[in-house]
């Protein structure tokens, strides 16, 4: 019989999503017009679900031009950058950390690198509890010196202009977007092998293949871009909702969480059990098997709920899922 959850089958309408936002960044690539060629529109830059170096991508991530205006908006006011930054802080109201796990090209990669590691039989290397702070303050640090690099390059009376061409888009020389979307592309014929990678870009990439076929979306856990999100989390309308009297303790949620996010098992008290590590994936909504239990949520409106399984075949699978031992 084959497994199902009444309905509450995220994982293909959230790939079929994500390939969506994937066919759209590289929609001019395969001819559609351009994005939109009035002055406002080219500024919507998307959080977390675009990258600059995708050729001819109808737009690019946020973090790109704000790296990009803080280096040159001194003279305006940083005019440009506040624009941006507001267009930006809505959408990430309106959508929140869904930009992470369901419109962002490179969070699909990741997925892409789990499932490779899943066909090989190798179990994922889990991350401590100690870990996942360190990796949360590398996020934060990572923040913190796009700034204090950027920022001072604009302001000519410091006299480091000249350092524009080796400071300039701190993040992106070490962000391995810049050589997988390269590498990706000239696999396609879209750019020539020709285009060369410096050994920075080469480096951050090879280290990103290994790190995020071994720990499930491992540049998830140090992306700054998440961390702004983060910041913003309070004030988005999508959010993780819990009932704890439903809760049973089960570890379900805790053991699918690709980030191993651990509030949703451990509060017992807040409604919502959200966090900077959570992307809103909804995997544990999708298998928690308590009727009600945990929601997805638009602002006051209920999207998903979980569900109990209806057939013997998902039984047998949460039964599996619960006797997986207490590895976290």
């Amino acid at each position: 019989m084959k497994d199902t959850y009444k309905g509450r089958n995220i994982r293909p309408f959230r790939f079929i999503v994500q390939l969506l936002a994937l066919g759209f960044v590289f929609s001019q690539m395969v001819g559609i017009p351009p994005f939109g060629t009035h002055p406002l529109l080219r500024r919507i830059f998307l959080p977390n679900a675009s990258c600059r170096y995708i050729s001819e991508a109808p737009t690019s991530c946020y973090y790109y031009q704000l790296q990009d205006g803080l280096t040159q908006g001194y003279a305006n006011a940083y005019i440009d950058v506040i624009l941006m930054l507001l267009i930006v802080i809505l959408l990430i109201i309106a959508l929140g950390r869904l930009w992470c796990s369901w419109l962002c090209p490179f969070g699909l990669a990741q997925e892409g690198m789990t499932k490779l590691r899943e066909m090989t039989g190798l179990p994922p290397l889990k991350v401590k509890w100690s870990g996942r702070v360190i990796l949360r303050r590398v996020k934060s640090s990572l923040l913190f010196f796009t700034i204090l690099f950027s920022l001072p390059i604009g302001i000519g009376s410091l006299g480091i202009a000249g350092c524009q061409s080796t400071l300039a888009l701190p993040f992106c020389q070490v962000c391995p977007a810049k050589g997988f979307f390269t590498v990706f592309q000239q696999l396609l014929g879209i750019e020539p092998w020709s285009t060369t990678l410096p050994w920075l870009a080469i480096g951050s990439l090879s280290l990103f293949l290994i790190a995020t076929f071994f720990v499930d979306m491992a540049f998830c856990r140090i992306c700054p871009m998440g961390s702004v999100m983060a910041l913003m989390g309070r004030f988005s309308l999508p959010w993780l909702r819990k009932d704890p009297s439903k809760c049973t303790k089960c570890r379900i949620c805790l053991r699918v969480c690709p980030l191993d996010h651990d509030r949703v098992y451990e509060d017992m008290e807040a409604d919502d059990v959200g966090s900077e590590d959570c992307t809103l994936c909804g995997k544990c909504v999708e298998l928690c098997p308590e009727e009600g239990c945990l929601t997805m949520m638009y602002g006051p409106i209920s999207l998903k709920s979980s569900r109990r399984p209806r057939d013997m075949g998902l039984s047998r699978m949460i039964k599996k899922i619960k006797e997986g031992g207490n590895d976290k």
